[in-house]
């Protein structure tokens, strides 16, 4: 249920009902809109009082139910985009960013060489695995720890925010230490375990959508994330299997529409992981920018064809600039801020 308030409501007001929406068993979620401040009660109203009684308050102008599973995600619950700042970079609410970098931390000259290339593109957030979660036991897994403090000393060097992956509950006090914005990838999508501690480090997460996952699936999951705490999510569409095979994936850009209609978390769309081809990832990207994504999440490398992993689907990191201007007249067309 989301209780709405006066203009006129007092913080007297407001922290009053949070505390009775507490007592009746309920966990209150307050916002300070621009036009109303509202409460969003978290709980099953099939264990506990209805929450009507508030209708009664001279305060409360209306309490209206939450339509859909996904409660604290939901447009129900904030109509206002969310602006989710890492370092200073915003994202959402017509804010743009582009996270770049390579597919997998190979060694500290190939990061370097990278954000040497990245920088003068104005690029402030960097991406890169050092835990890689891969379908064949034998390929390359990342370089773990040591990816870490290459990706430590990187931040430190270049000055850049730093976004990586968490594959598993050991390794999330080790990633957050380090990273500025983590990564819940494809695969971990619905391991809710996972999410419910990676919600408790309190730092920004991209949540991208499961392969096999629907809108709904994937709303749930950043559900999860905000349930324990974690506001500021990222919903990240990276493609779905389906029965084609021309792409690694299929990029789903229908739903970049729905989930920004249905949610007011900014979405981002990697067209490196939808494409698995590099030929492909421009035009995947304006259409992303056209479709109203809020971001884009893009592989890059100083030397793909020697690429511990996803050779295909890298820039070339000296290209990378040309590609960053190529999208700047939709990006323009599209009233994005890339500050």
């Amino acid at each position: 249920m989301i209780i709405v308030f006066k203009h006129n409501a007092t913080e007297e007001d407001v922290k009053s009902v949070s505390d009775m929406i507490e007592k009746l068993g309920y966990e209150p979620r307050v916002i300070h809109g621009v036009e109303h401040t509202v409460i969003g009660a978290v709980g099953d109203e099939k264990m506990h009082r209805s929450l009507e009684v508030f209708k009664a308050f001279p305060f409360v102008e209306d309490v209206l139910p939450i339509q859909k599973r996904y409660k604290l995600a939901s447009r129900e619950f904030r109509r206002n985009n969310t602006v989710i700042d890492i370092g200073g970079h915003k994202i959402g609410g017509g804010n743009f960013q582009i996270i770049a970098g390579p597919c997998s931390v190979e060694s500290l000259e190939q990061m370097q060489a990278v954000c040497r290339d990245l920088q003068p593109c104005h690029i402030g957030i960097l991406r890169g695995g050092t835990y890689k979660p891969r379908t064949s036991p034998y390929d390359f897994q990342g370089l773990g720890e040591a990816g870490l403090e290459i990706m430590r000393q990187i931040k430190e060097e270049f000055k850049m925010q730093i976004t990586t992956e968490v594959v598993g509950v050991n390794h999330i006090a080790k990633v957050a230490e380090v990273a500025d914005c983590l990564q819940i990838g494809a695969r971990n999508s619905q391991n809710y375990n996972l999410l419910e501690f990676v919600a408790e480090v309190g730092k920004p997460v991209i949540l991208k959508r499961g392969m096999a996952s629907t809108i709904e699936e994937w709303l749930s999951a950043a559900e999860y994330l905000m349930v324990h705490g974690c506001t500021n999510v990222i919903l990240c569409e990276r493609g779905i299997k389906t029965f084609e095979h021309a792409t690694r994936n299929t990029l789903d850009l229908s739903a970049v529409a729905i989930a920004k209609k249905e949610s007011h978390l900014p979405v981002i769309v990697d067209p490196s992981h939808a494409a698995g081809r590099v030929d492909l990832i421009l035009p995947l990207s304006r259409a992303a920018i056209a479709a109203g994504a809020d971001g884009l999440l893009v592989e890059t490398h100083p030397d793909p064809v020697n690429a511990c992993s996803d050779a295909g689907q890298q820039i070339p990191s000296q290209n990378f600039g040309a590609y960053v201007q190529a999208l700047q007249k939709v990006i323009g067309a599209m009233d994005l801020i890339t500050e």
